[in-house]
């Protein structure tokens, strides 16, 4: 046998003495399974969103009935995972207690998709989430005072950006399909190995470095880096919260996407206004309980927004029957630009997976600085190499194995 599996076999068996590793692996196996079927956005966004979004982007004076809107048919049946999910045996461990939260979350997952069109919806929304409060509001307020820069030419269409962002696809290295997609609730969305883009958006040239950047380099790039790791319900799929709302894998996810359109140059204060947006809309929304019409006119009148964008906004925030994620933009972005000013090698760690900043001590210790159970980033963002020299000397630098290099 290679000396490397018996090392190997070894980590592991080192790591997890006195634990029933076999169990964790059961429990990771069926929690990833039920992880699979949870294409959230898939089942939320609205399929007749482009004719109820005319009624507000189109007219003088927009409806003030609330918008009615409809989804996909749910594939699968919940029960079948919620039963399965309550009757898997989970060890009483540090990561057992991952495990259980990783557990309950999917299981809540699950609840609010049965839930949509309904008020129990943004309940567990809440839930799984958290929602805005009145400091991260605060926050908002201060980026929607940014004047946008003057509008660029959108006139790359979903066809032409799906070609440029393929390219830089091949260029980083992992495979990551760019799909032409009807009923987004925005112009781009990426899902664990893939990117969707609206049909019909026209994109900008930052529009695109935007999307790069965000998406392919941070989203599907930490998911590809997940994957090669020993737990793919945490890796992959993400680990849970485990206290507050942003202590989740999502908060690090959007913030570090973020934070990484700032390092690399393309976070305009036209895109912030948007996050800022989206985060005041689910206050109003969920805090002070104003409906779309009331939050679309806030939008357009207080802060200046077009008709589309604040649609957009209104439409990712009512979606389902309340959706407050949008706010976890922000939280997560202020975590993750922390870390990187305070602790530069922990930021390395975040590439690993679907991690968050508070799951970090417990990643570190089954790392152990490359003698752990798990590896490092096998891919790091290609804009890296753009920054400069100060910067890319405090950034974490790609490991290639001889027989991976190349020419491009």
């Amino acid at each position: 046998m290679p000396d490397t599996i018996v090392h190997s076999e070894r980590r592991f068996q080192e790591a997890f003495e006195g634990q029933d590793f076999f169990l964790l692996l059961e429990a990771d196996r069926h929690i990833a399974m039920a992880s699979q079927r949870l294409r959230v956005l898939r089942y939320i966004n609205p399929v007749n969103s482009a004719a109820i979004a005319k009624k507000y982007t189109e007219r003088e004076a927009p409806p003030k009935e609330a918008p009615v809107y409809e989804y996909r048919e749910l594939d699968f049946d919940p029960e079948v995972f919620k039963v399965e999910l309550l009757n898997l045996p989970i060890v009483s461990s540090e990561l057992g207690r991952i495990y259980r939260a990783k557990r309950d979350e999917v299981f809540n997952i699950l609840a609010m998709l049965e839930a949509r069109g309904s008020s129990e919806f943004c309940d567990w929304s809440r839930l799984l989430y958290g929602t805005a409060d009145k400091r991260t509001l605060e926050v908002a307020n201060e980026w929607l005072k940014a004047e946008s820069e003057p509008e660029e030419n959108r006139n790359i269409d979903a066809k032409e950006a799906k070609n440029r962002l393929t390219a830089i696809v091949r260029r980083q290295r992992f495979l990551c399909e760019i799909r032409v997609r009807n009923y987004l609730s925005s112009d781009a969305a990426a899902g664990e190995l893939s990117v969707a883009l609206r049909k019909g958006a026209f994109y900008s040239e930052n529009d695109l470095k935007s999307l790069a950047v965000h998406e392919i380099e941070t989203h599907v790039l930490r998911t590809r880096n997940g994957e090669m790791q020993p737990f793919r319900a945490l890796f992959f799929h993400g680990f849970p919260r485990l206290e507050d709302a942003a202590s989740g894998y999502l908060a690090t996810e959007e913030g570090l996407a973020t934070f990484n359109e700032e390092l690399a140059g393309v976070l305009t204060a036209r895109r912030r206004r948007v996050l800022a947006g989206r985060v005041k809309a689910v206050y109003l929304m969920d805090k002070e309980e104003m409906s779309f019409y009331d939050i679309f006119m806030t939008l357009t009148n207080d802060n200046k927004f077009t008709k589309d964008e604040a649609y957009t906004i209104c439409e990712r925030v009512f979606r389902g029957g309340g959706y407050t994620k949008d706010h976890l933009y922000l939280n997560g972005y202020e975590q993750v630009k922390k870390l990187w000013t305070e602790s530069p090698e922990g930021f390395e760690l975040l590439y690993m997976g679907k991690i968050g900043v508070q799951h970090l001590p417990i990643v570190k210790r089954l790392f152990k600085n490359g003698n752990g159970i798990l590896y490092p980033a096998r891919h790091l963002p290609l804009f890296f190499q753009e920054l400069d020299a100060a910067r890319r000397l405090r950034m974490p630098q790609e490991k290639v194995d001889a027989d991976d290099e190349h020419d491009d």
